[in-house]
């Protein structure tokens, strides 16, 4: 009969405590809505005339998602994290990425005050080092960051990130899982960065690997160093660059570039915030081609908070010597060698 108290009675025990555990979690829903109406000009329409494009697109600021973020505490200043995030077309409501669900991040890990450790499908350090130190945090309408970055995110990689006051360090590692090399499909970086109430500057590197050829793998390297400086408490610039070198397998310069930008950002109001960006790509070296023209664009955005939530933006943009963001000028008309664009959208967080 004991027995059989005790037995009745640990269920009931557990109730009791579980909601002073649960207490200890936080699970939160997510999401980001960006969708606008695009006009560019210089499309192809066929042969060789050229023709202007009016499309409604996604993306403008930031790419529109869904996620969930989860933080448990283990106590003694360790909790156990972990994000999925889902990215859609917001114009469409297709995935972004047909093969993968979770395509902007499915990672679990640790972390502390000072030391953070993440597997799974995570940004690349380069990614983060840069994140608020280019003009635009990456806006569709019209920042260039795909060129400037190679591959944003890897999969199948360990993140280890320490911060101590105003410094920080981040490298990761992703396994390439081919049993023919180890480091064929692999890719790995870091950075070191430091940033106080005024300055931010970073210092990072980044290498990601091609599959397995004969013995041999592709490699892309870049090197980026950038700052950010909050001159008055309504303007602030920032400036960078990044070397970049890109191999095949055999070994031969596949591409080889430096990529500069500098940025004003400017708080016209307390709901008002105006940027202007100037990138350059100058290509020194592009396998099959002769000499490159140096690419430029230059980008104007507008940024109006209409709630903490929701915001109205405008951007428009230029490019000489290519497509708007640097696209190929294959993309372009036949003949054509600039672009412009100019975009109207809202973007709502919740």
């Amino acid at each position: 009969m004991t027995k059989n108290k005790f037995a009745k009675a640990w269920p009931l025990a557990i109730l009791a405590l579980a909601p002073a555990a649960w207490a200890q979690s936080q699970l939160t829903l997510y999401g980001i809505i960006d969708t606008n109406i695009e006009y560019v000009n210089h499309q192809p329409k066929g042969g060789n005339e050229s023709a202007s494009l009016l499309r409604m697109s996604n993306s403008g600021l930031q790419g529109p998602r869904v996620g969930f973020r989860g933080v448990e505490d283990l106590g003694g200043g360790l909790k156990a994290i972990f994000t999925l995030e889902h990215g859609f077309n917001s114009d469409t409501g297709t995935n972004a990425d047909a093969a993968k669900f979770f395509n902007r991040g499915a990672f679990v890990g640790l972390q502390s005050a000072n030391h953070r450790v993440t597997l799974g499908r995570q940004y690349t350090s380069l990614f983060d080092a840069l994140l608020f130190i280019v003009p635009l945090a990456y806006a569709g309408a019209y920042e260039p960051f795909s060129p400037l970055l190679g591959g944003l995110r890897n999969d199948n990689s360990v993140k280890y990130r320490f911060n101590a006051d105003a410094l920080s360090a981040q490298v990761h590692y992703a396994f390439g899982e081919q049993t023919s090399s180890t480091s064929a499909s692999a890719a790995w970086g870091g950075h070191f960065s430091y940033a106080n109430k005024d300055l931010m500057a970073t210092l990072a590197f980044d290498q990601q690997n091609g599959a397995d050829v004969n013995g041999a793998h592709s490699r892309a390297r870049k090197v980026a160093l950038g700052a950010a400086y909050q001159f008055t408490p309504a303007v602030r610039l920032s400036t960078g660059y990044r070397w970049g070198e890109s191999k095949d397998a055999a070994g031969g310069i596949a591409l080889r570039d430096d990529f500069y930008w500098l940025g004003v950002n400017y708080q016209a109001t307390g709901a008002l915030t105006l940027n202007a960006a100037y990138y350059l790509d100058d290509i020194k070296q592009r396998a099959g081609a002769g000499n490159q023209p140096r690419q430029q664009q230059l980008t104007l955005q507008a940024i109006y908070a209409l709630s903490k939530r929701t915001d109205l933006y405008g951007g428009a943009a230029y490019a000489k010597n290519g497509g708007l963001n640097f696209a190929a000028l294959s993309t372009l008309a036949v003949g054509s060698k600039n672009q412009s664009g100019v975009s109207l959208g809202i973007r709502h967080r919740f």
